[in-house]
């Protein structure tokens, strides 16, 4: 197995937000039901190969303490959702090339801890493990953990800073380090592994707010967030993320935004929309009021996107892909789509989240990566060394 190197050339990049839950992407219990057992080894192995056969770059593990509600619960909505940084390593163990990216929050482990597990995670998978750096938290996670809500410019400084003394402790390589910062103070020598990625491995971020982006510019290497119908509400922060990066001294290109986006595929046009049009009506519009209610009201892009239009059909799409824009068509269809919105927006990274988790529908992805190499914007992993 072979690190995963840097390069920032300009081609796209394309990950695949994984399945940690029975139905991690939409509301629906009758796709719940459809999708494989995500608590079988089996599944995420067969999954992990097809994912890498595809040509995708990145496998992406969210995770989180607590469940959206009750009625996301009960048609297995984020319920039961596997443990990142504990399910990461059968995708590893089941693959050579793709990177696989765990959520961790800087608010709920110490740096001490996130740099062992991230360490070990490392070397277990030959250099290809990211980290999705998450501040935290939410209210009904503070909670359950007994920690104090803090104001969310606050979390970024305190994730900026663990991120600070993560990369502190990784550099030690069996020597004392010793840390003093506003939010965290420690000594001793931690143990090995330490990380094989140079200087450090990769991290992502899902800021958007002026806070998130300012921590993304300075310390990650990806962001992520939502693409929406509406491309001039991707173009923005696109080009001020690339305009803040470059104001830190840094190449634009060092830092990717891989756009969440849902992808819908058929044999044929009118397959494709009939299977959208099925997954559509699948949604459960209960569970779907309660999660858009939880966006809307703790997040201010969705506000921006979602709010002050009829909450019911904002609920359907954030039950649909947590309100990202789904590409439907054949395979050539979605690629050209892919290619518009990249054209227009200068988004050079994607985050696919299947609405359909068997391994047939999984598979049809690869089918999109040739369409994207003949339009220029898309080289095959392995001609590039399999680089982030």
């Amino acid at each position: 197995m072979t690190s995963k190197p840097r390069r920032p050339d300009g081609q796209l990049r394309f990950g695949m937000m994984w399945m940690n839950s029975p139905t991690p992407n939409i509301t629906s219990k009758e796709m719940a039901d459809r999708n494989p057992d995500v608590l079988s080894v089996d599944t995420h192995t067969e999954l992990a190969r097809i994912a890498e056969n595809t040509g995708v770059d990145f496998v992406f593990f969210a995770d989180g303490y607590t469940h959206h509600g009750p009625g996301n619960a009960r048609v297995g909505h984020g319920e039961p959702c596997v443990s990142a940084p504990i399910y990461a390593p059968i995708v590893m163990a089941a693959t050579r090339h793709i990177g696989v990216v765990t959520t961790m929050h800087t608010r709920y482990l110490p740096p001490a801890v996130i740099a062992r597990l991230g360490a070990n995670l490392d070397v277990l998978s030959g250099g290809r493990w990211g980290w999705n750096v998450v501040p935290g938290s939410k209210g009904s996670e503070a909670d359950l953990l007994g920690i104090d809500v803090v104001e969310h410019d606050a979390r970024y400084a305190m994730a900026a800073e663990a991120v600070e003394a993560v990369k502190a402790l990784w550099a030690a390589r069996g020597e004392p380090v010793e840390f003093e910062g506003e939010y965290y103070r420690f000594r001793g020598t931690p143990r090995g592994p330490y990380p094989l990625q140079e200087p450090w491995p990769l991290l992502f971020n899902a800021g958007v707010s002026p806070a998130g982006q300012e921590f993304i510019s300075q310390s990650c290497d990806y962001a992520f967030f939502a693409v929406v119908d509406d491309l001039a509400k991707v173009r923005e922060p696109v080009e001020n993320l690339s305009a803040l990066t470059e104001s830190k001294g840094r190449s634009p290109l060092e830092v990717n935004m891989a756009g969440s986006i849902g992808v819908v595929i058929g044999d044929t046009h009118q397959q494709a929309q009939d299977k959208y049009a099925w997954i559509r009506d699948s949604i459960d519009m209960e569970a779907a009021r309660g999660w858009a209610k939880g966006f809307l009201g703790g997040s201010q892009t969705y506000q921006d996107t979602y709010g002050g239009g009829d909450f019911d059909e904002a609920a359907r799409k954030i039950g649909m892909a947590a309100g990202s824009s789904v590409l439907v068509g054949t395979p050539e269809e979605v690629a050209e789509q892919f290619v518009h919105i990249h054209r227009e927006t200068g988004l050079r990274g994607f985050m696919i989240l299947n609405l359909m988790w068997a391994p047939e529908e999984v598979a049809r992805l690869g089918a999109v990566f040739p369409h994207l190499e003949k339009a220029g914007v898309w080289t095959p992993p392995a001609q590039r060394g399999w680089s982030w």
